[in-house]
């Protein structure tokens, strides 16, 4: 079967071939006779030539030089037309006839042609017509019956169908051998090996600083074929020995890799070459992009080496490398910021500056996995659990709580408060001190995560927990006092003089379930970092706790971009203001 150049084997002998290997080793690998090859890289060539490129130019795509490019030159300005074609003259003779309206007999006999022959062109016409206009047309054109346009429409959609089937069928059948193509591209001739063993031997002397002329003086070989065997390896000196001998199934294998070459050439997407390799469409999309040379080519061989190297490349931990960004997160967990916190921070801060830049899990992983990672194992106490290693989870035994009288069920509470789009709804709750003595109450509104703070050293009686929420609700605007849920504790139970007095309702959240009030859990546990459990929180004064709270609404948040909870409440305020003026 004649092969032509956009077959899969003209694909794989042409690229092999532009990868570096030698004619016969690639005519090998793609299932083809040398001579074939041959043809394939004429064909090519003249391909380039004839769409303007100059002959260097043309061998350097080729990837090859051959004794030959005289002959291919000599070939380029013939139209390549088959020895038992009609000649150019006796076809315009033919077609000049048949345009001044001879019919198609007529035209072949004044041309010196057979009727077959004068048919023959013109369905030859008829088809390269067709490729832009429709059958009606064409018919018309070239002054067709009915039946005769039919016959040639039906002949042309025979012949389009055929070449599609044999098209297809010429895929499976390439796609059925990239097995076979990446195992032969992985073996090597006796002379292959040969070569292979001067090559390892010639970049064992370029590491023990032999210059290229040097090292192939001892090698008896010329400086030429020192330069192609560093030119193969992009003028890199590959390491010593391969990092891993073999792939483990977490990393690309080079027969993997080969595969994704071969196919990738023939046309595959990326998904299906993930279906034939087994692999997440993610990994070959991030193998063809990572291992691209300058000219957009996938080279697997130096795909494999470049992959290698970097898996052994020593990187010293972000934090130890650089000690400006290492010393403000220092800086920033001593006032305890959480390490996502402190990540989005600098994003935000430093948008131009990559240097600036570092993981969340980085922060974490660097005194809590292992010394020398940067931050010393001090550190783990400024992390909100305070431990040096890391625990998932666990939920808290469900206890019997307390029942009020006439309390509203966090269901009842008005539907915009569940979407955090409308500022102020709020959230409460206390944090105990020592003996269940001092406590402090906590309030947090749920958009904003503005928080409030408010010391109660002698007791968290209802009496004293309604007039410490009262006053601080007393400077706050009324649109931004929407709502207030609470959890079942004894020291909301007179939430009714509480609404009646500030104007807020009370709802409650269900016993036990502390996540209905998600945003004033996490701004409990953000002040146990400065009020730890088991420590009495009347020695603190109003003063300090002010400004514990002030340091806590000035950090950023993820959830509000990175800004920061007073940035936001005070703009709601702003708004507010805005919305009640005249």
């Amino acid at each position: 079967m004649y092969l032509s150049l956009s077959s899969p084997q003209a694909v794989r002998f042409l690229a092999l071939v532009a990868e570096g290997r030698g004619l016969k080793p690639s005519a090998r690998i793609a299932g083809i006779g040398k001579e074939t090859g041959y043809r394939f890289l004429r064909e090519r060539y003249l391909q380039l030539r004839r769409s303007g490129s100059d002959p260097a130019a043309a061998l350097t795509v080729v990837g090859v030089t051959s004794s030959r490019v005289a002959s291919w030159e000599a070939r380029l300005n013939l139209d390549g037309r088959h020895h038992l074609r009609v000649e150019l003259s006796v076809e315009d003779r033919f077609w000049s006839a048949f345009n001044a309206g001879a019919s198609v007999e007529a035209a072949a006999a004044g041309a010196g042609l057979g009727r077959a022959t004068g048919y023959r062109l013109l369905r030859r016409r008829f088809d390269e017509l067709r490729e832009g206009s429709s059958a009606a047309s064409v018919a018309g054109t070239l002054r067709l019956s009915g039946k005769r346009a039919d016959l040639l429409e039906r002949e042309r959609r025979s012949r389009l169908r055929r070449d599609q089937i044999a098209a297809a069928a010429a895929l499976r059948k390439a796609l059925a051998a990239s097995a076979r193509v990446a195992e032969l591209s992985l073996t090597t001739t006796r002379r292959g090996r040969k070569a292979r063993d001067v090559e390892d031997e010639y970049w064992q002397l370029m590491r023990q600083g032999m210059s290229n002329t040097d090292a192939c003086r001892l090698l008896g070989m010329s400086r030429r074929s020192g330069t192609l065997i560093r030119q193969r390896a992009g003028y890199r000196i590959p390491p010593a020995s391969p990092i891993e001998p073999a792939s483990s199934g977490r990393y690309l294998a080079l027969r993997e890799r080969l595969e994704i070459a071969d196919l990738h050439r023939l046309g595959l997407s990326i998904r299906q070459i993930s279906v034939r390799l087994g692999r997440h469409p993610s990994t070959i999309s991030r193998e063809l992009r990572r291992h691209r040379t300058g000219s957009g080519d996938y080279l697997p061989h130096l795909a494999d080496d470049d992959a290698r190297r970097q898996r052994a490349r020593p990187k010293p931990h972000r934090l130890v490398a650089d000690v400006a960004l290492r010393r403000l997160v220092q800086r920033k967990l001593n006032r305890f910021w959480s390490p996502e916190e402190i990540s989005g921070w600098l994003r935000k801060t430093y948008p131009a500056d990559p240097a600036m830049r570092v993981c969340h899990e980085t922060i974490y992983r660097a005194p809590l996995l292992r010394e020398g990672a940067g931050l010393h194992k001090r550190y783990t106490g400024k992390l909100r659990t305070g431990r040096r290693v890391r625990r998932t989870r666990w939920n808290n035994p469900i206890g019997r709580g307390s029942r009020i009288r006439n309390m509203a069920s966090i269901t009842e509470r008005p539907a915009e408060a569940a979407d955090k789009q409308t500022a102020g709804h709020w959230e409460g709750d206390l944090i105990v001190g020592v003996g269940s003595v001092s406590a402090m109450a906590t309030l947090r509104e749920r958009t904003t995560h503005y928080g409030i703070v408010v010391n109660l050293p002698n007791d968290h009686t209802a009496r004293s927990v309604n007039s410490a929420i009262t006053e601080a609700f007393a400077a706050i605007p009324k649109h931004l006092k929407r709502s207030l849920t609470w959890d079942q504790g004894v020291e909301m139970a007179a939430h009714e003089q509480l609404t009646a007095t500030t104007g807020v309702p009370v709802f409650f959240a269900d016993r036990s379930s502390p996540w209905q009030r998600g945003a004033n859990e996490n701004f409990n546990g953000l002040l146990r970092q400065y009020f730890p459990k088991g420590t009495n929180l009347a020695l603190h004064s109003s003063s300090h706790v002010t400004a514990v709270m002030n340091d806590l609404n000035n950090r950023p948040r993820k959830r509000l971009d990175y800004d920061t909870p007073t940035e936001r409440f005070n703009a709601e305020k702003r708004r507010i203001t805005a919305i009640q003026l005249p």
